[in-house]
């Protein structure tokens, strides 16, 4: 009797081991299996997440800093680290300094980013045009600040649900906006070196162009809606050829009210003007073509002597930031050196 209890004893002991080590093999695999699949979440949500902007900024600020802007102010306390852009040109603002945008709008007359920016602004998501932002695109990348301008007016108070909103004047001058910049992304010291190289730049050239264009005057025009829009002075890339490089305009382009006036193909011989850059892009293209068919084009003196430069329209009237301006500056440079 003794030897068959000692034999059910031992093996029920066995049994018991074999259920033992089972559950403790299928609890290591299970563990294995979680550890993979969470590796596996955490490579997807990494892979899935929007491009954020650049990690060149210091997360902290060494003081608050305000920023004045079209609704009153805000007081950054750190750098945020998430910032979509309402306009090319605060794009292009913030790639001068070193950081891209979280998101950007592009100009209503691009398919896509400014060719001129390059890879500078590639894998950024495209959030609409500044005139219609893409408001869902915003809110999917849950920026820490959204900067606009006045063109976004009204739907300021949906922007500001999204995120703290700074408006700017869309036709504010182009070196006080990088200054702020500066102050938001913590760069203040890069920002005035920048402004500071474009005068020297500026100055070095309009010494250079002093005498050679001594007498002669320069006019902006854009073929537009059946007509040519002349830039007068007032306009902002006006100011960069008549203000910063001191080149003379036609008398017709005087003003110091309107940006533009709009003439007749038989009235731009009374411009004359010695100088014309001449401002193209797709929306132009035909009209353009059909003027420089014309004989009234064909006898102006500035295209008799070969003093007529084709540029782009959106460069040289929809991107004020840096890097554009001074690609202007090179431009106007290989133009009437």
């Amino acid at each position: 009797m003794y030897p068959k209890i000692k034999f059910i004893w031992t093996f029920s002991l066995l049994v018991s081991l074999v259920i033992i080590l089972g559950a403790c093999s299928n609890n290591a695999t299970q563990g294995s299996t979680n550890a993979g699949g969470e590796a596996t979440n955490q490579a997807q949500t990494k892979n899935n997440e929007p491009v954020q902007s650049s990690p060149a900024v210091k997360s902290e600020l060494a003081a608050p800093v305000t920023i004045k802007h079209l609704k009153g102010e805000m007081t950054l306390k750190e750098v945020p680290k998430k910032i979509v852009v309402l306009d090319v040109q605060f794009a292009d603002q913030m790639i001068a300094l070193g950081v891209k945008p979280t998101g950007s709008v592009i100009a209503e007359t691009d398919n896509g980013l400014p060719p001129y920016l390059g890879d500078k602004m590639s894998n950024i998501p495209l959030l609409g045009t500044y005139l219609e932002p893409n408001m869902e695109g915003i809110i999917a990348l849950d920026p820490d600040l959204i900067i606009a301008t006045d063109a976004h007016n009204k739907i300021y108070d949906d922007l500001v649900k999204i995120a703290p909103t700074i408006i700017l004047q869309r036709t504010e001058d182009w070196q006080t906006v990088l200054l702020k910049f500066g102050q938001i992304l913590n760069k203040p010291q890069e920002a005035q070196k920048l402004v500071n190289g474009y005068k020297q730049k500026v100055s070095d050239l309009k010494t250079a162009l002093a005498t050679k264009m001594k007498g002669q005057t320069v006019a902006l025009i854009r073929p537009r809606d059946k007509m040519i829009r002349l830039q007068t002075t007032s306009h902002r890339t006006s100011q960069i050829l008549y203000n910063d490089l001191g080149l003379t305009p036609p008398q017709m382009a005087n003003n110091a009210k309107d940006t533009s006036v709009m003439i007749s193909l038989e009235v731009l011989p009374e411009l004359t003007a010695d100088h014309m850059f001449l401002l193209q892009d797709d929306t132009n293209l035909e009209l353009t073509t059909k003027f420089q068919e014309s004989a009234i084009w064909k006898n102006l003196k500035s295209v008799k002597d070969n003093h007529v430069y084709s540029e782009n329209t959106a460069q040289w009237i929809g991107y004020y930031g840096p890097i554009a301006i001074n690609l202007i500056i090179d431009q106007i440079a290989t133009a009437l050196k």
